[in-house]
């Protein structure tokens, strides 16, 4: 493999784990002299994730490809990636989405490419909020393969009962192929009762991991996704994708969202 090969391997391995799981990768290769069948042993005493292990597992065979860089050189290069990826996730960046008619002031950015490009850049965590959601065969099979990579799906959808007749629907039918991939959650209306006079669960958003998030005016539905005037702002670094995503977890935490379980 060439050096360049290696490198995108190194990429790869820093963008699929968190930063602590990356250290302990570098600090169990970084003793051998070159690459040796031990770094295996070493990788899977130092992770204890079986994901997180088989995404160091390829990495390594790269190295195998390549067995003349030293450990050393290995965990230099993972350490160098991993700090430079941080610091570019730390700098908040705001970008406007906007779905409908064009201008020469915002170009046209259609909302379904960025939901599906946000689900697709996601690690570990995934929040999905919306009122309605139809037709989203896209979304769901993004969300579908997301799954598939270990992230952790939550879904925050409104029902047709607690919509109290806004919907005719339930908004997870659209997502039957999550069921048992996803969890799904509701805000019941005995809860909303505890605020005052029941609402709507009207929120839209998507949160991958803590960096980035997408607010917008649009549904999960079709015509929301392509057709709609809608307009959001995805947020990507800085504090907001992570204070979002843990004001999601103090929700469930605290009851408002509930699990469904049926």
């Amino acid at each position: 493999m060439s050096d360049a090969g290696l490198l995108d391997a190194v990429g790869e391995a820093v963008r699929s784990m968190p930063r602590g799981h990356i250290e302990s990768l570098a600090t169990a290769i970084a003793p051998l002299p070159r690459f040796e069948a031990a770094a295996y042993g070493r990788v899977a005493t130092a992770l204890a994730n079986s994901a997180f292990r088989s995404n160091a597992q390829k990495l390594l065979r790269a190295w195998a490809e390549t067995p003349a860089a030293s450990g050393a050189s290995m965990a230099l290069a993972l350490r160098a990636s991993s700090t430079a990826r941080a610091d570019a996730l730390a700098e908040e960046t705001v970008e406007v989405v906007w779905t409908g008619p064009t201008s020469h002031e915002i170009p046209i950015r259609r909302t379904r490419e960025v939901l599906v490009e946000l689900i697709g850049s996601a690690t570990g965590h995934l929040t999905i909020v919306s009122f309605a959601a139809y037709r989203v065969e896209e979304v769901s099979d993004a969300l579908r393969s997301a799954t598939g990579r270990r992230v952790r799906v939550r879904l925050v959808l409104e029902t047709a009962e607690d919509s109290q007749g806004r919907l005719t629907r339930d908004a997870a039918a659209a997502f039957q192929a999550l069921k048992g991939l996803a969890v799904f959650y509701i805000w019941p209306t005995a809860k909303r009762m505890e605020h005052g006079p029941a609402g709507a669960l009207h929120a839209k958003a998507a949160i991958a991991d803590t960096h980035a998030a997408f607010i917008t005016s649009a549904n999960l539905t079709g015509n929301a996704m392509s057709a709609n005037m809608e307009l959001g702002l995805l947020v990507r670094g800085g504090p907001v994708p992570g204070r979002l995503a843990s004001h999601f977890d103090a929700l469930i935490a605290d009851g408002t969202l509930v699990e469904v379980t049926r």
